[in-house]
C-alpha cells in the first residue's frame, strides 16, 4: 500500500511540474560600459498559445532608456525536453523613460529587438531543468535562461 501511495505522489509531482504557467526571468550584463537589464515575462497557456513581454533597460553614463517594452505572441508545442515556439506577432509599444538618447537611437534599438523576433519567428528551446517553481532553458545559441514561476 505504501508503494502505491508513493507512486501516486510521484506521478502527481511529475504532472505538477508543467511548463504551462507564467514565468519570469531577469538578466543583467555590461558591455563596453553599457549596462543592459532584461526582464522577461513569459506565459505559456494550456491552449498552446503564449505571450511574452520583454522590458529592456540600458544605461551608459548619464544616458539611459528605462523599460523599452517588446511584446510578442504566438503558439508553442512541447515534445519531451524541447519547446518549439512560433512567434506570430511582435510589437514595440513604448519605453517608460528616456534621458539623453535621441529618438533615432531609440527607434534603432526598438527595430533591432523587433527584427530579432520577426526575422527568426521559429525558436527551438531545450528544457535543461523543470521543477514546480523553476524552469531552465537553453536556446539554439546555447544561451541559458532561468525562469521562476510567477
Amino acid at each position: 500500500m505504501k508503494m502505491i501511495i508513493l507512486l501516486v505522489l510521484c506521478t502527481f509531482q511529475l504532472q505538477a511540474a508543467s511548463v504551462v504557467a507564467k514565468w519570469q526571468s531577469y538578466a543583467k550584463s555590461t558591455t563596453n560600459g553599457t549596462v543592459t537589464t532584461e526582464k522577461e515575462y513569459l506565459s505559456l497557456n494550456g491552449d498552446n498559445t503564449f505571450s511574452i513581454q520583454l522590458f529592456v533597460s540600458l544605461q551608459k553614463g548619464d544616458a539611459f532608456i528605462k523599460d523599452l517594452r517588446i511584446e510578442g505572441s504566438g503558439i508553442w508545442k512541447r515534445r519531451d525536453d524541447t519547446l518549439v515556439i512560433y512567434i506570430q506577432k511582435v510589437e514595440v509599444p513604448f519605453a517608460k523613460e528616456i534621458y539623453l538618447i535621441s529618438q533615432e537611437s531609440l527607434r534603432n534599438l526598438a527595430n533591432n529587438f523587433k527584427y530579432k523576433y520577426e526575422n527568426e519567428p521559429l525558436k527551438i528551446i531545450y528544457i535543461e531543468e523543470l521543477e514546480n517553481n523553476k524552469l531552465v532553458t537553453k536556446n539554439e545559441q546555447n544561451q541559458i535562461t532561468s525562469y521562476n514561476r510567477q
